[in-house]
């Protein structure tokens, strides 16, 4: 007896089994068959550093003013804050160390010095960055030093800034003759001028009418080159004196002020040949 293999049929069934994992693969990866719509959070991007520039290295003279240039940047955000710092060498002054741009002054250095001063910039996220330069200071020669000094003295005082600084006197001209010398053509000799002003500057509450005040006396009590007779007046000289304010006269007593005029010989012979003769007691009710 013969028997005839019976037909399975499988493969319909291999097929529906093949669809269906096919179409769940493709539902998970979309996440269509689990009904959730929740997404990966995107992180955050990373703070970028700020850059900085501290400017070109500079060479300066000891005492003297330099500007710096400095500047800051940020790609993702903005520039919150600077900070200028001298980070080596002897110290020198930063006039506004929280300005990108500001101005430093060099310090009196012995030798030849090489300064570091650094620029540290902090952006809105606080991440910072810092550059640094190298400032060369150069010593001054003594005249460089004497001009420096002149200047620096010019800007301090009761009387800076009112009073133009004097000439500095040439001592050996200066008692060459009678009338001295007058370099900047005032009516007052140079070393006259300078003793004034330098006596005069530093006492409190110091003001150009009592410099000029002080200025007037020593006029009325230097001589002509040539003796006029009468044409100084010592009661008029004492009178003159008596508004002088306290702390000048005790600095500037009315016999010093005779003293530095008359200094030489020809000055005191010319001086008592131009006198007008007056009572040699003076006081203050002479002036009345």
């Amino acid at each position: 007896m013969s028997h005839r293999a019976g037909k399975v049929d499988v493969f319909p069934k291999v097929r529906n089994y093949l669809a269906l994992a096919i179409i769940s693969g493709l539902l998970s990866a979309c996440g269509g068959n689990s009904g959730d719509d929740e997404k990966t959070p995107l992180s955050q991007p990373k703070n970028k550093v700020p850059s900085v520039s501290a400017g070109p290295d500079q060479t300066v003279k000891e005492m003297s003013d330099i500007v710096l240039n400095g500047s800051g940047s940020d790609s993702d955000g903005t520039i919150s804050a600077y900070s200028w710092t001298q980070t080596a060498g002897t110290r020198g002054f930063i006039q506004n160390s929280g300005s990108a741009t500001t101005s430093f002054r060099a310090p009196a250095v012995v030798t030849d010095e090489q300064l570091t001063l650094q620029l540290t910039v902090t952006d809105n996220e606080g991440a910072i960055s810092s550059d640094s330069m190298v400032v060369t200071v150069i010593t001054s020669t003594p005249e460089e030093a004497a001009l420096a000094l002149e200047l620096a003295m010019k800007n301090i005082g009761y009387l800076s800034g009112s009073v133009n600084l004097p000439p500095v006197p040439d001592d050996s001209k200066a008692i060459a003759t009678v009338a001295g010398v007058d370099s900047n053509r005032n009516g007052t000799r140079d070393d006259l001028e300078n003793i004034a002003y330098q006596a005069m500057n530093l006492q409190p509450g110091m003001n150009i009418d009592t410099y000029n005040q002080m200025i007037s006396i020593l006029n009325m009590i230097q001589p002509p080159s040539a003796p006029v007779e009468n044409s100084i007046n010592e009661l008029a000289i004492y009178c003159a004196y008596q508004p002088v304010p306290d702390n000048v006269k005790r600095k500037l007593p009315l016999r010093f002020l005779y003293s530095i005029v008359l200094d030489t010989q020809a000055r005191k012979h010319a001086f008592y040949s131009s006198l007008t003769p007056s009572a040699r007691n003076l006081g203050a009710e002479a002036c009345e």
